[in-house]
């Protein structure tokens, strides 16, 4: 039985890289295989092996930023960047970026790339500029806000619901050195860019009215009932679920309108993944790498192995699936004795990681769609790295560093 349910573990991780398509659709056949197989399944243990915390956290954010992107507060939010630049290139893309990553901290960071790519694929059209180079660094600067929230991405989500820490604890461990790791690659991407002095025709009117950012005070609330829910003594996905519910609800929005905004693949992808490491873990599978690392609980040097792991393996495998698989380690270490900024050793690893290949997170591949759409060709798997090498190594010393220093 062992021998069937690794089996199935590892075709599930190969059809995640070689056919990300119906990667969902197979990641669920086989979780509900292998609990079915360990004996594990029945309605009422379901809860207890997929988080469902984290679904409601996802399902809530999906209807959230759809009601605000129909509404057009994304569009606004990008014109009046292109207005707060006065038409200089390096100014526009600079916000750009700074907004990117901001938002993506936020809010969905596959969004934030379907509004700004085709701005700084524009950009790029005028002033000759290297327009792969430009939004490769779009699309790192998205994983890399997506990365200092609990929030922010699939992967962090799961990880605050298995970490128990707090929303705030998330925002003060993650975003300084994120923004740390921003402003170094910023520094470097405009000195590769070289000096611009093209100028942008400025537009006077903008057609966006002031009242649809008014949108924004609701997704506001709904982000301070996340920073103050266990002042509140609620869980996460409630808050996220209840701030959804009541924008569909002030927009006379049915479930059936909204449905076909939420990413589907994605939910049924994560119960998947859990379901199959509840069986890996039923079995103990784990245990032999476990025990391998187990006398090294309570090195300082765990967490970079940590980081830099979880880097190279999200390159190859993706964010999420690398997210489930070093989680099960990592919780198992932290109950021998190993400090819990573990946690935060693989929310790093995994959003620097996720820059590293054009098929390392769902960003990436969203984002390269974009630029195939516009320019009728997509940035090659090498030319991907090269642009993104830099900024990945940077970003991993930096936080190599960083988690060394951190007690």
């Amino acid at each position: 039985m062992k021998l069937l349910v690794l089996l199935m573990y590892v075709l599930s991780y190969l059809f995640i890289v070689l056919r990300p398509n119906i990667a969902p659709v197979t990641t669920m056949l086989f979780g509900l295989t292998s609990v079915l197989l360990v004996g594990w399944m029945n309605l009422a243990d379901f809860s207890r092996l997929v988080d469902f915390n984290t679904m409601f956290v996802l399902i809530g954010m999906m209807i959230t930023v759809s009601i605000l992107k129909e509404r057009g507060v994304f569009s606004a939010i990008a014109e009046r960047i292109v207005k707060l630049g006065k038409g200089k290139i390096l100014t526009i893309v600079t916000l750009v970026y700074v907004s990117i990553f901001f938002l993506s901290a936020f809010l969905d960071n596959v969004t934030t790339i379907l509004i700004f790519i085709p701005i700084l694929l524009y950009i790029c059209d005028i002033s000759g500029i290297d327009y792969k180079l430009v939004t490769a660094n779009a699309i790192f600067f998205s994983n890399l806000g997506g990365m200092t929230t609990a929030i922010g991405d699939p992967p962090n989500i799961v990880i605050y619901s298995a970490s128990r820490l707090s929303f705030v604890a998330f925002i003060l461990y993650l975003m300084p050195i994120g923004f740390l790791i921003a402003v170094a690659t910023l520094v470097v991407t405009l000195r590769d860019m070289g000096r611009v002095d093209l100028r942008m025709e400025e537009k006077e009117q903008y057609s966006t009215p002031s009242r649809v950012l008014l949108m924004l005070i609701p997704f506001g609330l709904v982000v301070f009932g996340m920073a103050f829910h266990e002042v509140l003594e609620l869980e996460l996905g409630i808050v996220a679920l209840f701030g959804a519910l009541i924008l569909m609800f002030s927009e006379r929005k049915s479930f059936q309108e909204i449905a076909s905004e939420i990413d589907w693949d994605t939910l049924f992808l994560i119960a998947g993944l859990y379901l199959l490491d509840a069986a890996i873990e039923r079995l103990g599978l784990f245990l032999p790498l476990i025990t391998i690392l187990k006398p090294f609980a309570r090195s300082v040097l765990l967490s970079v192995g940590v980081l830099w792991g979880s880097i190279v393996l999200t390159g190859f495998l993706s964010a999420l699936p690398v997210t489930m698989i070093m989680l099960a380690v990592v919780k198992k270490l932290i109950l021998y004795g190993a400090s819990t900024k573990l946690y935060w050793a693989l929310a790093l690893g995994v959003g620097i990681g996720g820059n590293l290949t054009p098929v390392a997170s769902m960003c990436n591949i969203v984002g390269n769609n974009v630029i195939l759409r516009y320019k009728n060709e997509r940035i090659s798997f090498g030319e991907f790295m090269k642009a993104s090498l830099k900024p990945v190594l940077t970003g991993g010393i930096i936080s190599s560093v960083y988690l060394l220093l951190l007690k």
